[in-house]
């Protein structure tokens, strides 16, 4: 066994080099989004939805008592502002990485400005979105 740093916890390898999975908030006001994004999560080797939102509010409720890995966030939720401000929060206040999502593409640098580790598009998000998440967790 050997010891790793994942996400700021030590974390205990076992022989076959497996961790815990990256525990995911996904945010988003669109609950057919947050399905699939569960859904796509669920499917991939190494990641647990560990809540879903569909408002900023409880995005941060959630992510004040499950402490995930990581949140997707839409920025959108349910206009620019909200998701923003959500943003900021899970990352300057909670220490939360965050991937920002939206389907306006306008929104990336706003985004980013506001502490998204990346910016990623609904209508192409699924080749980059593991890798997205792997990186902000370790």
């Amino acid at each position: 066994m050997s010891l790793t740093c994942v996400g700021g916890l030590s974390m205990v390898r076992d022989g076959q080099g497996s961790l815990p999975p990256i525990r995911v908030l996904i945010a988003d006001d669109d609950a057919r989004v947050r399905n699939a994004l569960r859904t796509f999560l669920m499917a991939t080797h190494g990641f647990e939805v560990v809540g879903e939102a569909g408002s900023p509010q409880l995005a941060l409720e959630i992510a004040r008592d499950l402490n995930p890995c990581v949140a997707i966030v839409d920025v959108l939720m349910p206009d620019a502002e909200d998701g923003l401000d959500l943003l900021r929060v899970l990352t300057a206040e909670l220490s939360v990485p965050v991937i920002a999502m939206s389907l306006r593409s306008t929104l990336g640098p706003e985004a980013l400005a506001a502490g998204a580790r990346e910016f990623l598009t609904k209508d192409g998000y699924a080749e980059r979105l593991v890798d997205a998440l792997r990186n902000a967790c370790h």
